[in-house]
């Protein structure tokens, strides 16, 4: 809820979804907060949700921290967690099958539309196995 290519990821995903409504594109996201308590967490993923119109199912992985090394405590199947966000492609028989680090939003211009393409055709190719 607080990092700013973290947003614009979400942003991505919820217009991808809208334009890809009978996919079989599952999104589930890992949230790690600042926040200090698990109940505030909680009300800033919720407000994010209410707020982009989230639809796929956010899990809180840690609070009190953002802490790099504490989130590669929780996903110790990666070799380590460089940026946030950190995106993960399982395929359908639950293979990982790429992970990307960071994020280029908007504002990046051509970097974005490049994304949006090479991120299109990497899901429809998997997608399609």
């Amino acid at each position: 809820t607080w990092c700013p290519n973290c947003l614009d990821e979400s942003k991505f995903l919820v217009e991808y979804l809208s334009q890809n409504p009978n996919s079989d594109l599952a999104v589930v996201a890992l949230s790690f907060e600042y926040a200090k308590t698990e109940e505030l967490a909680f009300k800033a993923i919720k407000r994010l949700r209410d707020r982009l119109g989230i639809g796929y199912p956010i899990l809180l992985a840690q609070y009190g921290s953002s802490n790099k090394s504490e989130a590669n405590e929780k996903l110790p199947m990666l070799n380590t967690v460089l940026s946030y966000p950190t995106t993960v492609f399982i395929d359908k028989k639950g293979k990982v099958r790429k992970i990307s680090t960071g994020f280029n939003g908007p504002a990046t211009g051509q970097k974005y539309l490049d994304f949006k393409k090479e991120f299109d055709t990497f899901v429809s190719a998997l997608l399609s196995e």
